[in-house]
């Protein structure tokens, strides 16, 4: 659970929706909102251009922009590495076990399709519920003008794949140990590098909430029995934790900081890891 005490900023109090939206907000379970403390530090701020945390030193929101450039780039027929291992087609339900700012769980959300659905697991509830929102909130944006057919396509694909997308406060290995045999088709595991790198500024304001503990053996077993198709794990170029889980390196990304590793579950479901 956040124990940290969170206190949340309305820039326009008598605003119904931003009054509402605040509801919602002291509504989710694990977070410690403090609606009357101005001085405490993080604060959360909602206004009508949307929402963020603010930690005095970062802003943290939720942008889709990177998930977009990743959509278009598959509607023109480029390559993504993420797809490419993790292999997922339309129609199949992919859980994304680390859940972060999102991104990747909209492109597979886009992948999968209408038929499709997209399980995501939060370690943080403040993450949770900030990202959580901000799907919410694509399915009434309202698009700009576009005068490119693919990047109208795009944005409507995004729109749609953010509804597709089921976000859970839970920290992976319970929610994985909850689940059936064999009940997803694709796993996917991208921990939050436990050193990270100046030049990701993507995640850094990420890095205060997130858990840097490295990957446990019993939560990759636990996804190997939970997925028909192949567990997929993320992680810096030369990680040694792709040999110590089991994982085989995926092919491709050279010039890439980052591999795949994949464990392939369609091939045997007998015997262990």
């Amino acid at each position: 659970m956040n124990t940290i005490p969170v206190s949340v900023h309305l820039t326009h109090p008598t605003d119904p929706k931003l009054a509402a939206k605040l509801n919602w907000f002291m509504a989710q379970s694990g977070c410690n909102f403090q609606i009357s403390a101005p001085d405490i530090w993080p604060i959360l701020h909602i206004s009508r251009k949307g929402v963020f945390l603010d930690d005095g030193v970062q802003r943290l929101s939720f942008h889709p922009n990177m998930a977009l450039i990743r959509i278009l780039q598959g509607l023109r027929g480029e390559q993504d590495r993420f797809l490419s291992a993790t292999d997922i087609k339309p129609g199949q339900t992919f859980l994304d076990a680390t859940l972060g700012l999102g991104t990747d769980a909209l492109v597979a959300a886009w992948k999968v399709g209408e038929k499709g659905k997209v399980i995501a697991f939060e370690h943080s509830p403040l993450i949770a519920a900030l990202i959580k929102e901000g799907l919410h909130s694509l399915k009434d944006k309202q698009l700009p003008a576009i005068n490119n057919p693919i990047k109208y396509q795009a944005w409507l694909g995004l729109i749609e794949a953010s509804q597709r997308i089921e976000v859970k406060w839970e920290e992976h290995l319970k929610g994985l140990a909850a689940l059936p045999d064999s009940s997803v088709d694709v796993v996917y595991f991208d921990p939050m590098f436990r050193r990270t790198r100046e030049q990701s500024s993507g995640i850094l304001p990420l890095h205060p909430w997130s858990d840097h503990r490295p990957l446990r053996l019993e939560a990759v077993e636990e996804a190997y029995r939970v997925a028909k198709s192949r567990v997929v794990l993320k992680e810096r170029k030369g990680s040694q934790e792709f040999s110590r889980l089991g994982f085989q390196i995926f092919a491709g990304g050279r010039y890439s900081q980052v591999d795949y590793g994949i464990i392939e579950c369609h091939l045997t479901k007998e015997g262990s890891l």
